[in-house]
């Protein structure tokens, strides 16, 4: 009569009741939304493993906690470290992870259907919600919570914009006008990896960057993109992350670096770094992204993480990120006036190159350019 697995932390009133244990995360399709928020607000509480931003974002859920009475914990914890938790506890009855947040590769590590259930067809709106981020679908089992585009921060007061680079061959001609303007790195943070597969896709336009699985002729492809960093060795520095480019830029070493929308916007909304900070995508393109979130199947609270995660994908609350933290919202309804870039710009965004195949050429970037 109860489904296999069966929730453990029934509260004691319920039990003296003589009432039906709660139902597990696999089993709340079968739940109206008014029966999943009443239980949310039995189980009271709900733990995120959120990776980065865990001081503010332990700010912004007060807004979940105020309106369902919810309490929101979200443990210390990197997210190679919280993923592997995830991967570890499948197998337990109850797990430790109501909700976790990663990053749409990490999909691609797993079999969804074994770790997760499904979200997107039970949250209301569920049809609203970003399932295929990335070019990746989720099969509803994950959300996109968060956008991440990667493009070009620069200094507004040194760099007219009518002279930004948009191409190529516009990059090119301005590193060799000014040498040192640009700092990146590919093998931390992300972004300068972003800039470099841009350049690699114009200078192997046979590679198909989109395949599920490329070979050694396409790796071989990529000798001319390494050629043209080569080439220009005088032209750029390699930084130690991407904060350190970013860093620098804002003390006024560099012109402009490979960067995260959201990463500038945070620090400048943090006043970390200077207003005069600007940001854009050229119109080549640079990858665009999504952080993801889900529910483990053995969830301790299935019902808190599900309307958890509907509060943290509405709307709503995806407008409030755009406004404290920069990231480009993840839901059609949700405005993005706080955006560093017009809509126009985001016509120029591109998929991540697939893995293996981006982590393997990267690879052959840092032994063939920076290690060479």
């Amino acid at each position: 009569m109860f489904p296999n697995k069966l929730k453990m932390t029934v509260s004691a009133a319920v039990v003296a009741m003589g009432a039906a244990l709660p139902a597990l995360a696999d089993d709340l399709s079968s739940m109206s939304w008014d029966e999943i928020v009443a239980q949310a607000k039995e189980e009271g509480s709900v733990t995120w493993y959120q990776w980065y931003l865990q001081p503010e974002m332990r700010e912004a859920v007060k807004a979940f906690e105020e309106e369902y009475g919810i309490s929101v914990t979200i443990p210390e914890g990197g997210g190679g470290a919280n993923r592997d938790k995830l991967i570890a506890e499948t197998g337990r009855e109850e797990g430790d992870i109501d909700v976790i947040s990663l990053w749409t590769g990490a999909l691609a590590e797993m079999t969804q259907s074994d770790v997760f259930v499904q979200v997107a067809g039970t949250i209301p709106g569920g049809d609203q919600r970003n399932t295929t981020p990335e070019n990746w679908d989720t099969e509803g089992y994950a959300v996109a919570f968060w956008g991440n585009q990667a493009g070009i921060a620069y200094n507004t007061t040194r760099v007219n914009a009518n002279d930004l680079p948009q191409t190529v061959e516009d990059f090119s001609a301005w590193m060799e006008a000014n040498p040192y303007g640009i700092g990146f790195n590919v093998a931390e943070g992300g972004s300068g990896k972003g800039w470099f597969s841009s350049v690699a896709r114009d200078l192997a336009p046979g590679v198909d960057f989109d395949a599920d699985g490329n070979g050694e002729n396409e790796l071989a492809a990529m000798a001319p993109v390494y050629e043209w960093f080569n080439s220009r060795e005088d032209q750029f520095i390699i930084t130690a992350s991407n904060a350190d480019s970013v860093t620098r830029l804002n003390d006024g070493e560099f012109l402009m670096v490979p960067s995260y929308e959201d990463y500038v916007a945070g620090l400048q909304s943090r006043g970390e770094i200077s207003s005069d900070i600007g940001f854009y995508i050229p119109e080549m393109g640079m990858p665009g992204g999504a952080n993801v979130v889900g529910v483990p199947a053995n969830a301790p609270s299935p019902a808190a993480a599900f309307v958890f995660v509907e509060w943290l994908t509405s709307a709503e609350t995806q407008a409030g990120f755009n406004k404290q933290f920069g990231s480009v919202p993840q839901h059609p309804e949700a405005s993005d006036e706080f955006a560093l870039i017009p809509a126009s710009q985001r016509g120029f965004t591109i998929n991540w190159p697939k893995e293996p195949f981006l982590g393997q050429f990267t690879d052959g970037f840092i032994e063939s350019v920076v290690q060479n």
